[in-house]
């Protein structure tokens, strides 16, 4: 992959997930709401998993713009994580945003599946041609 289409590519998912961090960061209470509505998580213990997620996609957004490698493992397996929980909210019936980009988020439950395949491949694809810190030992 050519480093300019790399970069653009780090720079496009990284700076999705910081926007996504951001938009949350700037209404807290609706992303509280929209992981309650799910019911996966115990009351007591809502506030903090929306503060931890928010604080990890930030971290991995800019991991991954910063062309680290353990930012697109972090990056692939929260979306390992929300892709299941989108789903279990379609089997549900539920109707509410996904909660990815906080107010600005319109799309269903269905199409944030899509996008988070979409941003898992671009994740795939730039870790399989990311190269490791500590190359493999040939015997």
């Amino acid at each position: 992959m050519p480093a300019y289409v790399r970069m653009l590519a780090n720079l496009a998912l990284g700076g999705f997930f910081i926007a996504s961090a951001g938009f949350k960061l700037a209404s807290p209470a609706l992303f509280v709401e929209q992981i309650a509505a799910f019911g996966l998580i115990w009351s007591p213990l809502i506030l903090p998993a929306a503060w931890g997620l928010i604080a990890l996609e930030l971290c991995a957004g800019l991991a991954v713009v910063a062309n680290r490698r353990w930012g697109l493992w972090l990056v692939i397996a929260l979306l390992a994580l929300f892709i299941p929980v989108l789903g279990y909210g379609i089997a549900i019936g539920l109707d509410i945003s996904c909660g990815c980009l906080g107010k600005a988020d319109l799309s269903s439950l269905p199409e944030a599946i899509l996008r988070d395949l979409l941003l898992l491949t671009l994740a795939g694809a730039l870790l399989r041609t990311s190269r490791p810190v500590f190359p493999a030992i040939k015997e």
